[in-house]
């Protein structure tokens, strides 16, 4: 939140160049989508367009719904983790996960994040996961009105 707070005060100083689109990604942590939105909204207001990736409760857990992306990454699948509110539930199954495939995680399986979301199926792990439906159906609107 706070880089957040920091970026939208340096974009209020500059005289040109604002961004197309921003992607404010922060865990909801349990406190529920609606509420991190308006702390985040509070940010504002905003000179440019803004989306947000809110996973709940964590990002880990977005990392496990496409079990087949996640064997071509680690090469071993997971199983879709469940929908729980519980501090660090979705960290340790993801480490976990890494290393069922035998590998020793270094940041818990975070390192493996940006191959992981570039092999995702996002439609089929949005139908799996509403924070990350959201996320996507947002993303394609921005991106229907950009053709327009």
């Amino acid at each position: 939140m706070g880089e957040f707070r920091k970026f939208v005060k340096d974009v209020r100083e500059l005289s040109s160049g604002l961004p197309d689109l921003v992607i404010v990604a922060t865990d909801v942590n349990c406190q529920g989508r609606v509420t991190r939105v308006k702390e985040l909204e509070a940010i504002g207001p905003f000179q440019f367009p803004v989306a947000f990736a809110l996973p709940d409760p964590h990002v880990e857990r977005w990392l496990l719904l496409d079990g087949s992306a996640f064997r071509e990454v680690v090469g071993k699948g997971c199983d879709a983790p469940d929908h729980k509110c519980e501090r660090g539930r979705y960290k340790q199954f993801l480490d976990e996960a890494v290393r069922q495939a035998g590998i020793e995680p270094i940041l818990g399986g975070l390192e493996f994040a940006p191959d992981i979301v570039r092999k995702m199926d996002l439609l089929r792990a949005g139908r799996n996961d509403a924070a990350l439906k959201l996320f996507i159906d947002e993303l394609r609107r921005y991106l229907r009105d950009w053709q327009h």
